[in-house]
């Protein structure tokens, strides 16, 4: 094609003040045109004889030179996005090196293949039938566990659709590190967790070591920084009063009073006017002066229900109204009073069968067990029997201006025993044997009589022999509760894993 064709040649180039930075058309090939054709140093468009833009001579000249060389392919190697072209059938027509690196697959093998056949999920797929873009940031590709910032675009050539061209960037390293960073954060954050429940335990009357009550406890100190309703469950002795008391004292309200109730010690015929009060000769036996109710002596504070489960369903939807409303209704006193109480229940009876059987609200149990703590007993926590034994041992010993040590058959007796009154009996029973030793030393004989039965003397073992079972055991329902994850076990006892394998060799733990 002659340049005469295509373009009118420069004659009128000293008539017209036009600048050589006009843009052309862009539907011009640049290799089409013939410098030597051209007179003057500008050539210029015209569209219904208008001039549109002009090129110079000059740089028509240094285009097609580099045209010759070929940069284009070096300049989209330098790109540090992967890149890839296909057509309107998703056939592979062009992709850089920094596609190839990101994928790890050779050129070859990626040019004239189809896109559907590479990543059968790529995104690029979808524009060859909506011939829309899309932009997603922290895109995970499945098949190459990378996660990429991509960018599609449709390809038009004279409106017709030709293809997409997809750039995405790699950003697998910094997404890793993100979610490192997150881990971390998570850690340091369970760290200062921890270091403030033990901190809060030293001010408490809570010992344990044992991890899921350790993880109860955790639990009860976020509880307590709400107002949220608790219910704690747990046997009778395991220490609900004591939970109940951790809470309100880590609380906003540990300042204001904390008032206890036990449903199950008042009779049904005043418990009505024990919670909520009345007023002076509101009925026959009532007191001139009238009586303020628990809740209205909780006012500000925390008020805590034990035994709920004996409450009667009467009363229960007493409790309910009070729960919902926030106010009280005292006996002989015509208008409703507002309080501003946190309630924690608890209760040592599974109230759901009572809902079954129709002496619980279901309503009240709902409003009730918002959070649900529940205390393991004692004789689940292996490692703490140990510790409260010492701990109510000097209790009673500074109590009792005493200095007494355990002999090794009463500890192995105190270990070995079951107990099903749980921390109170175990508290109980060390009282009771530091008051009736008279000597420096409880023995078996100063511990109550069910701890000296002869059969328990038969099959005595030595305190190491006792100790060495316990860890074993601890060993043993650890890796099965943790589905034998070494790693998790080693953390959650504070052990190294080599301590864990040599523990594991020792008693020999068989691994599935």
């Amino acid at each position: 094609m002659k340049i005469s064709d295509i373009i009118k040649k420069s004659t009128i180039s000293s008539n017209l003040n036009i600048k050589s930075n006009l843009i052309f058309p862009l539907d011009i090939n640049i290799d089409q045109i013939d410098i030597n054709e051209i007179e003057g140093e500008f050539i210029y468009f015209e569209d219904n004889k208008k001039i549109i833009g002009n090129i110079s001579k000059n740089l028509i000249a240094y285009l097609q030179n580099k045209k010759i060389h070929n940069f284009f392919p070096d300049i989209m190697d330098k790109i540090k996005e992967g890149i890839i072209a296909i057509d309107e059938n998703g056939k592979i027509f062009y992709a850089n090196k920094n596609y190839s690196k990101i994928l790890g697959i050779p050129l070859y093998h990626i040019i004239g293949k189809y896109i559907q056949d590479i990543e059968k999920e790529a995104s690029i797929i979808k524009v060859l039938s909506t011939h829309k873009e899309i932009f997603k940031k922290n895109n995970y590709i499945k098949s190459l566990n990378k996660y990429v910032d991509v960018k599609i675009l449709p390809l038009f050539i004279k409106n017709e659709f030709k293809g997409a061209i997809s750039i995405f960037n790699d950003i697998t390293e910094i997404t890793n590190l993100n979610k490192e960073v997150i881990r971390i954060s998570s850690v340091a954050e369970e760290y200062n967790q921890k270091l403030e429940l033990i901190k809060e335990l030293k001010n408490s009357k809570i010992v344990g070591e044992d991890p899921k009550y350790l993880e109860l406890i955790t639990k009860a100190l976020i509880v307590s920084k709400t107002d949220v309703t608790v219910l704690i469950l747990g046997e009778n002795g395991v220490g609900k009063d004591v939970l109940s008391n951790f809470i309100h004292n880590n609380s906003k309200r540990a300042s204001k009073p904390f008032i206890t109730l036990n449903c199950a010690t008042i009779p049904e015929s005043l418990i009505e006017s024990e919670l909520f009060g009345y007023e002076g000769g509101s009925f026959t036996g009532a007191k001139q002066k009238g009586k303020i109710g628990k809740f209205q002596l909780a006012d500000q504070g925390t008020i805590f229900l034990d035994e709920i489960g004996d409450m009667s369903f009467a009363m229960q939807a007493k409790l309910l109204r009070t729960l919902e409303t926030g106010e009280i209704e005292k006996i002989g006193n015509e208008s409703n009073i507002k309080v501003d109480v946190r309630v924690i229940a608890a209760t040592n009876q599974n109230l759901e069968k009572k809902i079954e059987e129709g002496s619980f609200r279901e309503d009240l149990y709902y409003r009730l067990s918002i959070i649900t703590l529940e205390i393991p007993p004692l004789r689940e926590r292996n490692h703490d029997i140990i510790l409260l034994i010492n701990s109510y041992l000097n209790y009673y010993n500074k109590k009792y201006n005493k200095n007494l040590n355990i002999s090794t058959k009463a500890y192995s007796a105190l270990l070995e025993y079951n107990w099903p009154g749980n921390i109170r009996e175990l508290k109980n029973c060390i009282e009771h044997a530091v008051i009736l030793t008279n000597g420096d030393c409880i023995y078996l004989e100063n511990l109550p009589k069910k701890f000296q039965n002869k059969a328990l003397e038969d099959k005595f073992v030595t305190l190491e022999e006792l100790l060495n079972k316990k860890e074993k055991e601890i060993l043993l329902n650890s890796l099965i509760s943790n589905n034998w994850n070494k790693e998790k076990v080693a953390k959650i006892l504070g052990i190294g894993q080599r301590t864990l394998y040599r523990k594991i060799k020792k008693y020999e733990i068989k691994l599935p």
